[in-house]
């Protein structure tokens, strides 16, 4: 089974879209607040669109991330992308960092901080993206929230400005560790026009661990279908979106 999950991760990740970009999900994620020190992780992620005008387009992440202490960790990452008809192509590479600025006391909120300097290769021009990191436990159930907002360094028309967006899911642990939950990504606006009619993905993941002894360390897994919200129901019918992860305390 995870031989399986991780040739199907490999095979979105080299097909790797345009669409990483333009479309919420796919191969972004749902960063969380906090940072394992020591901990080294090498991590696959794709997406891929299914039905409608965008059928086969997809996105692919390869990212490794080292806990540098309990509060910052720093990562750094290939963006893969493949459009329909046409040939894979490396879109990006990015380096990010992930900083766990502490607890709301009377709400038990963590937050933390994420900002990523990203080189694109064919537009030429690099971007820079922030996030508001958000996350609440309670038991078995722990619920994120990313506030996103990211600008491309150019004054190209049409890209000179800042966009805004979210990623959230909320996940139960089951036992034998297994979570299921949902998962959604979507647009806020832009810095001239925020709210309004926008796309939007949601539907149910699951994730599960596994600790074989013949690999040291941890491996991760995870699986989503994301149906099409707003805007993005004109263009699709949703996106399967694929992750696995390998990590090790060194």
């Amino acid at each position: 089974m995870s031989r399986l999950f991780g040739l199907a991760v490999l095979a979105l990740v080299l097909g790797g879209s345009g669409a990483a970009h333009a479309e919420p999900g796919l191969a972004n994620q749902v960063y969380s607040p906090y940072v394992k020190k020591g901990v080294t992780e090498i991590e696959l992620r794709g997406g891929r669109l299914n039905g409608g005008s965008l059928d086969g387009e997809s996105a692919g992440v390869i990212e490794v991330e080292h806990g540098f202490s309990d509060r910052l960790s720093l990562a750094v990452l290939a963006e893969f992308e493949h459009h329909a008809g046409e040939k894979n192509k490396l879109d990006a590479i990015a380096v990010e960092g992930v900083a766990y600025l502490g607890q709301i006391p009377t709400l038990g909120i963590d937050v933390g901080a994420y900002l990523e300097y990203e080189q694109r290769i064919h537009a030429e021009s690099g971007k820079v993206e922030a996030k508001l990191l958000l996350a609440k436990r309670s038991g078995g159930f722990e619920t994120r929230l990313n506030l996103i907002a990211n600008r491309a360094l150019t004054d190209k028309p049409g890209e000179d400005v800042t966009q805004f967006g979210y990623a959230a899911q909320t996940t139960w642990e089951t036992g034998h560790d297994v979570q299921l939950g949902v998962q959604a990504f979507g647009e806020l606006g832009t810095g001239d026009s925020l709210g309004g009619h926008r796309r939007h993905y949601l539907g149910p993941l699951v994730a599960w661990e596994l600790h074989p002894k013949s690999v040291p360390g941890e491996l991760e897994f995870e699986a989503a279908y994301l149906l099409p919200l707003g805007q993005a129901r004109h263009d699709t019918d949703g996106q399967v979106r694929v992750k696995v992860a390998w990590e090790r305390r060194f």
